[in-house]
């Protein structure tokens, strides 16, 4: 879970949004869901997270555009399948290497969402 100081950091809008995420692991491709999406990053829930700092290919859709987002993630924090009942299990990704096309995509989503 992000410290108070690091949530406080974050400078982009973050909407709730459920989007299918396809990432790489090891030698498969894994598919999850989001929870929400920021310029910055995202939120991807799972009960079998990447381990902290590594990087991986993601690709996702985004509502009302035909071609997927690819670029890269980075895992920033994880939430542990601990079994509470307010728990969302997931890893906090930061995008690394967003292209401009996609980077105006993502910002017209959060734009639209307000």
């Amino acid at each position: 879970m992000p410290s108070k100081a690091e949530v406080e950091q974050r400078v982009s809008s973050r909407v709730p949004i459920r989007v299918l995420v396809e990432y790489e692991r090891i030698d498969d491709f894994l598919a999850d869901y989001s929870s929400n999406l920021s310029l910055g990053g995202m939120f991807i829930r799972t009960t079998q997270p990447l381990d902290m700092g590594t990087r991986f290919r993601i690709r996702f859709r985004l509502p009302h555009r035909p071609r997927p987002v690819e670029t890269f993630g980075v895992v920033r924090w994880v939430v542990p399948d601990d079994g509470g009942p307010e728990t969302v299990p997931g890893m906090g990704i930061q995008f690394d290497d967003l292209s401009s096309a996609d980077k105006r995509a993502v910002e017209k989503l959060l734009t639209e969402w307000d």
